[in-house]
């Protein structure tokens, strides 16, 4: 019954090609090496290699292909994050550590179409920061958690960040310190595809898998790659 409530928001949908052929299952055993096209009232539409197409009824086929559907039509998603700060100064002007800004950030997913869409998807949110009279970025904080869209449409998911503190000081007559430089949000469902991103910088998407590795508070390049400090040195 799910499966059927799942798919009633598919069947006004656009037909829409995959680009490989797949072996289909049908309940009574039968299988068949087809594309998929469409789902249009209650019939799903497969075209064979040779260009014929066939119409399979829903309930004839089974939940492996109809839980395959619906992954390749995911849900349309608007990402973004929110950002508040609190600045605390210090009183003595000699101190090594003359202001201090504090960071709490909350990434939003927010579902923009009206399909019901019940599978787990999963958010990453990195925070990033950059060196201040320096060429290196810094990983401010990684979260990573499962959610589901809620029942109805234009559900909203939210996942906020530790309290990020970005400390600027002056070392041998120059301000130094942290800044902050932007976010991305990766959106992946359950068989690990990615169906939204929103990145500051296209780098760290294309390299997001060197990113994954590299542990919060650490520096790295436009690479995403493991990086020291520009300068003064310092040593791990």
């Amino acid at each position: 019954m799910k499966i059927s409530f799942l798919l009633i928001g598919l069947l006004l949908a656009c037909s829409a090609a995959f680009a490989e052929p797949r072996v289909w299952t049908l309940k009574n055993g039968k299988t068949l090496e087809a594309e998929f096209v469409s789902m249009i009232g209650g019939k799903v539409s497969l075209k064979t290699d040779r260009g014929k197409v066939i119409k399979v009824p829903e309930e004839d086929m089974s939940a492996e292909d109809i839980t395959y559907i619906e992954l390749s039509s995911p849900p349309d998603l608007d990402l973004s994050a929110s950002r508040t700060t609190k600045q605390r100064v210090f009183a003595d002007s000699l101190s090594e550590l003359p202001s201090a800004m504090y960071n709490d950030f909350t990434a939003v997913v927010k579902q923009k179409s009206t399909r019901p869409y019940n599978h787990e998807l999963t958010l990453e949110f990195f925070v990033v920061g950059e060196e201040k009279a320096g060429d290196k970025f810094i990983l401010l904080d990684y979260k990573k958690e499962n959610f589901r869209l809620s029942d109805g449409s234009r559900s909203v998911f939210e996942l906020p960040s530790k309290t990020i503190e970005l400390i600027e000081f002056e070392m041998n007559g120059q301000l130094r310190g942290e800044l902050y430089e932007g976010y991305m949000l990766v959106v992946t469902d359950s068989r690990g595809e990615v169906i939204a991103h929103r990145a500051k910088n296209e780098d760290w998407f294309t390299h997001i898998e060197n990113l994954r590795k590299l542990p919060v508070g650490k520096m790295f390049d436009d690479n995403c790659e493991r990086a020291w400090p520009t300068r003064p040195k310092r040593f791990y």
